[in-house]
Formats: structure tokens, sequence, C-alpha cells
């Protein structure tokens, strides 16, 4: 190896980028927000020495301040991706219920099932991940952004509530 190879493999910022990237990666999948709380810990150590180190160590400011940033940078758009996902999931929720509440008004029953409003249990799942309708009526599916947490859809109150509580 080549001495510009092997202090490109040294860069200061390279573990970081590499560290933030992966964790990124893997809490921006659905129902993974959570793990954001393990970055939390960590930074509540790690973010005093880092200010330690930019106030009173100069030549060290500007990685120290950029690796600062590179973590910051990873959990806002972890956090942008989570909440665009729930939104856009959350109103395709709201559109099956319009969906329902407008076949019971001209019907006078809910619907048996999903198919009789004119959505198939493929695009249903492709949106919802794991949904759930029944004509009792009952209609909820899990939470993107965490896992073990449900959204169910309250007929008699229209309004979305949530499972846990």
């Amino acid at each position: 190896m080549t001495d510009p190879e092997k202090s490109r493999l040294k860069h200061p910022l390279l573990r970081t980028a590499i560290a933030a990237l992966v964790l990124g990666t893997l809490f921006s999948m659905k129902m993974a927000a959570v793990g954001l709380g393990y970055i939390a810990v960590f930074l509540i150590f790690w973010l005093p020495y880092s200010l330690y180190v930019v106030i009173r160590k100069p030549e060290l400011r500007k990685v120290q301040s950029y690796k600062i940033g590179i973590w910051f940078l990873m959990i806002a758009i972890v956090l942008a991706i989570h909440h665009v996902r729930k939104v856009v999931t959350r109103n395709y929720a709201d559109s099956v219920v319009l969906k329902i509440e407008q076949f019971h008004q001209k019907q006078g029953r809910y619907p048996d099932s999903l198919e009789e409003v004119g959505i198939s249990r493929v695009e249903l799942k492709d949106n919802l991940s794991l949904p759930h309708y029944s004509n009792k009526p009952q209609f909820y599916y899990p939470d993107t952004v965490m896992i073990f947490h449900m959204w169910a859809y309250d007929f008699g109150k229209h309004e979305w509530v949530n499972e846990d509580d």
C-alpha cells in the first residue's frame, strides 16, 4: 500500500462517518427509531468530551467539530425519514378510513372486507405493513416509528387512538 492510500484510510473523520452511515441506515428502517435512544446515551457521554476538545485543544477543534456535525446530521436525517414515512402512512390510513366511512354511510353497514371498498390486501399490506380490519368495526396498523406500537381508528369517536393507552 502506498503512503497516500494509508493516509486516506486513516482520515480522522472516516470512522465517524462510517459509524454514522451504518447506524443511520439501520435506524432509518421502519419501526427502528427507538435505536436513536442508543445514540442519545452515547452522546450524553461523548458530547461533553467533544466540547472539551473543541474548547481546550485548538489543533483538534476543526476535526472534532466535524464529528459533532456528522452525528447531528445523521440524527436529523433519520428523524426526517421517520417523520415523512409516518405522515405518508397516516395519510394512506386516513384514506382507508374515509372509504370505510363512506361505505357505511351509503350501505348502512360496515364492509365485510376492504375489498368491498376497492382496497386489495396487497395494496393494504404494501402501504401499512401489517394492517387489520374487521367489520365490528376495527381498523388498526403498526406505527412506522416504534416497534410494538399500534394505531387504531375509533369509529365511534372518529379519531385515531394509541393502542398502548
